[in-house]
């Protein structure tokens, strides 16, 4: 019987929701953190790993490497948005046991190895399921070096402001590059250096990973809708929007949600857990919202500010923005790119709803979300119930960096119609009403008929 178990420290992956990591800043780690442990040659490369139960399920990567071709380093490189420590792994007679512990609670997983494939069981805290590895034809080939310049280079080019970029951060920078020219620095370690440094920034919408393999080809068809609807009781329609998606199929679901829903004497409009996503489904909700034109909020990248000689997109003139209304988020990045400063603009373009709206958020609502949140609450258009939103509004763009990696990086800086920031605040509702979900869905209710009857 053949036995081996390794000691890793600070290893990191995800298990949750992926929805969740359209919004979140990369948490800091601290990189050069050397393994402990022998080598195990059988899981040397890089891993697509997959994560299914009940209630939650993940896709990422994992990079398993040697470390001076006597131990072995495994972190996760794929994204990341709850934080797992493996503590040890084991390994023996081609049963792999990872243990440690996740933001959930301690963590098991035991599979069996099959030569390019891994197949198992997970539990961390009340959560339970499947999970699935298989190796990656693909792998590192470039110096460390010059995956973490490139990335780092990128970042401090892109992001909306250079205000993070100051002397602390420089010479974090250098820290951390002289420890990646160690023999024994590993693909682990730079991908840790480069996330420690955009973590630094202190905003959301930014992270560099490496795409979990179907992320890079063409999308599967949707087999759960995005858009559901139904009637609830006193004449009162609901319509639930899980996430902002750029799917046409989506908008004629929300199309026909909004015309079955018309003689309704109300409407609830529930983004509870909807963690943004892009521009054509949220500017199709807008349309049927606002009969006209309505500013739905501002953004200015660098360039934006350094074309008008300002620090900040509070200082913008007026005359510097371009409004736009497209649904596509190729149309509105490359006119943002072009001008440097957009006014989003929706509401039209489709048979406008006009009875009393009731709006549900919490603090899972984040990025088109909040957006969403904040111009019906500044219009006066929807009365928002629930919890504060996830305080993660910006418009961020991803940036291809050598070897399969992706730099997100914020490239724009946003503001509520009103000119109020939302990144780091939140939106807030109107009424808070905290407990279990079907009691902010009563509150909204009895709010519609209260009104309607008035």
């Amino acid at each position: 019987m053949r036995f081996i178990t390794v000691a890793l420290a600070g290893c990191a992956i995800a298990i949750g929701g992926a929805s969740a990591a359209t919004a979140q800043a990369v948490q800091p780690a601290t990189p050069i953190v050397a393994p402990a442990g022998p080598l195990i040659p059988e899981l040397i490369g890089r891993w697509d790993l997959s994560f299914r139960s009940p209630q939650a399920s993940l896709d990422t990567v994992w990079v398993i490497e040697p470390v001076a071709q006597v131990s072995t380093s495994v972190g996760t490189i794929g994204n990341n948005p709850v934080r797992l420590t493996v503590t040890e792994v084991r390994l023996i007679d081609g049963t792999i046991t990872f243990t440690g512990s996740t933001s959930l609670g301690a963590l098991t997983m035991t599979g069996r190895l099959d030569s390019d494939r891994i197949t198992g069981t997970f539990a961390s805290g009340p959560v339970r399921g499947d999970f699935t590895a298989k190796r990656r034809a693909d792998g590192r080939v470039m110096p460390l070096l010059q995956i973490f310049d490139h990335a780092v280079g990128t970042f401090e080019q892109s992001l909306f402001t250079p205000a993070p970029f100051d002397h602390d951060w420089q010479a974090r920078r250098t820290e951390l590059r002289a420890q990646l020219e160690s023999p024994t620095a590993t693909e682990r370690d730079m991908v840790q250096s480069v996330r420690a440094l955009v973590a630094a920034a202190r905003m959301s919408h930014n992270s560099f990973y490496i795409p979990f393999a179907s992320e890079t080809q063409a999308e599967a068809p949707r087999t759960t809708p995005v858009v559901t609807s139904r009637r609830l009781d006193g004449d009162i329609g609901y319509i639930r929007i899980d996430s902002f998606v750029e799917h046409p199929e989506e908008r004629t679901r929300l199309d026909t949600a909004f015309a079955e829903l018309a003689d309704t004497k109300g409407l609830v409009i529930d983004l509870r857990g909807n963690s943004g996503g892009n521009l054509g489904l949220a500017m199709r909700l807008g349309d049927h919202l606002f009969p006209a034109n309505t500013p739905s909020g501002l953004f200015a990248t660098r360039k934006g500010l350094d074309d008008a000689g300002v620090a900040s997109m509070d200082r913008l003139p007026a005359s510097s923005y371009r409004i736009h209304d497209g649904y596509t988020l190729d149309q509105f990045q490359t006119v943002l790119a072009e001008t440097g400063a957009v006014s989003l603009v929706t509401g039209g373009h489709a048979p406008a709803y006009t009875a009393p709206v009731a709006l549900l958020i919490d603090a899972n609502s984040a990025s088109a979300s909040e957006a969403m949140a904040a111009v019906m609450k500044e219009t006066g258009r929807a009365r928002l119930f629930g919890a504060t939103t996830a305080r993660a509004m910006l418009a961020s763009r991803t940036f291809p960096i050598d070897d399969g990696y992706v730099l997100r990086v914020a490239f724009a800086d946003f503001r509520t119609p009103g000119g109020k920031v939302a990144e780091g605040v939140g939106v807030t509702p109107d009424h808070s009403v905290s407990g279990q979900p079907e009691a902010v869905l009563a509150a909204a209710a009895r709010w519609l008929e209260d009104v309607s009857a008035n």
